[in-house]
């Protein structure tokens, strides 16, 4: 039977845990961004958006997405042992990025700009993994409190940073060195922790256990891999397409465009979802229906999400121009039109690990690529799309909202039909 901590009212505790903390940190962000839009340009923030894509993407390497195992296994001893493997093969990724970037910068491009971004997104992409490490595992252990507080102070030190580099007129590079110093505080709050747990003796390194959990879990790596990697190819892609065929500035009028919508609502989302993962994968384990937390979760998101971006459709370039300075009324009109997008976007990321309780991340892989090669064909064919139908960039970025609508409303409806059917399995 389930304790009152299990069912409704633990959920809702665990989830104002985690969201009063992205909260608050997002309420910081908000208030230097403001600031910091007034003293970087669009073409720096085109520039630090491409860097932000090479961290995701290697982040996505760096553990095979064994960290997202964390949760899983019913012995802590068992998911400490997932811990120390990802780790070792972020590690390696950690060296090869190390190896490759000081190659380009040998035999491509010696300056000494280049030698900077080489290092620090070899550096930032590490420790991003370990935070991503370290949220997981504090979702095991329900220490939300953990996650909230490394939030806070890494939105905190991300953005004193990048104002003080804005004042000295660091460019693009300052943007670069906010970001390094955000995510050395945000995984501060993870080492010490994992220093702990380590000297547990019933979470003694162990190669044995490692490799056969490695090879339990072997399913990861060889589908939720992919399908990150895809994700994070495809925004890579999108950056290089817009860049190239438009310009760094007007690709950074799109990014900040898009952050500012996906951020804080994603977050508040992440926060939803990370609850709602943590229980689905325990009622799960212990064999009880989880279709009523998944379609509450869905509603929740929708309902509180409608609201804010309503309001940025209907004004968003005059609230963008207000807000982050007149250099960014474009960017406001750019975010008017992938408002809808960005709504059903923050719906279907919050449940997207869902797939890997209910054992269906082959067919979660597919459905991801056929999305993501669908953004890739529109962006990768501007040109020719415009070109064809008369289009300006804004109303070539409304026509891929609305299609991206669809096929997220798609996807989410396909998840729940999963769900509803594991759920009558269980």
């Amino acid at each position: 039977m389930l304790t009152k901590a299990n069912t409704g009212s633990g959920f809702l505790r665990s989830v104002m845990v985690l969201t009063s903390g992205t909260v608050i940190a997002q309420a910081i962000s908000y208030a230097f961004t403001p600031l910091i839009t007034r003293l970087f340009t669009a073409e720096d923030f085109g520039e630090f958006g491409i860097f932000m894509r090479i961290v995701a993407f290697l982040a996505a390497v760096g553990t095979a997405r064994y960290e997202l195992t964390l949760p899983l296994p019913k012995r802590d001893q068992h998911a400490f042992q997932l811990f120390l493997l990802s780790l070792r093969i972020a590690l390696w990724t950690l060296i090869i990025s190390l190896v490759l970037g000081l190659g380009y910068w040998l035999f491509v491009q010696r300056e000494f700009d280049i030698l900077l971004f080489v290092l620090a997104i070899a550096l930032t992409s590490y420790l991003t993994i370990f935070k991503n490490i370290g949220t997981n595992w504090a979702i095991r252990t329900k220490a939300f409190d953990r996650i909230s507080a490394s939030n806070i102070s890494s939105s905190l030190g991300t953005n004193l940073v990048k104002l003080t580099a804005g004042y000295i007129g660091l460019g693009a590079l300052g943007l670069v060195y906010g970001t390094f110093i955000g995510t050395i505080v945000a995984v501060s709050w993870f080492v010490v922790n994992f220093f702990k747990q380590k000297r547990i003796p019933e979470f003694e390194s162990s190669v044995n256990k490692r490799k056969a959990l490695s090879i339990r879990y072997s399913e990861f790596p060889k589908v939720n891999l992919p399908h990150t990697l895809i994700d994070t190819s495809r925004e890579l892609l999108i950056a290089f397409f817009l860049s190239y065929y438009l310009s760094t500035s007007l690709f950074g009028a799109y990014d900040l465009s898009f952050k500012m919508l996906k951020i804080p609502l994603l977050l508040v989302g992440s926060s939803i979802g990370q609850v709602m993962f943590q229980r689905a994968s325990e009622r799960f384990a212990n064999s009880e229906p989880i279709f009523p937390l998944v379609s509450k979760t869905v509603l929740l998101l929708f309902t509180i999400s409608l609201l804010p971006f309503t309001v940025i459709y209907i004004w968003g370039p005059s609230i963008f121009a207000f807000v982050f300075g007149d250099e960014w009324y474009y960017a406001g009109e750019i975010a008017a039109v992938i408002s809808p997008w960005l709504m059903m976007n923050l719906v279907a990321s919050a449940i997207s690990m869902i797939p890997s309780v209910i054992n269906e991340l082959r067919w979660f892989f597919w459905v991801g690529l056929v999305s993501s090669l669908i953004q890739i064909a529109l962006f990768g064919f501007y040109p020719q799309i415009t070109s064809a139908l008369d289009l300006s960039p804004l109303d070539f970025f409304s026509i891929l909202s609305w299609i991206m609508v669809a096929v997220y409303a798609v996807i989410v409806v396909w998840e729940l039909v999963l769900v509803r059917k594991a759920s009558g399995r269980s």
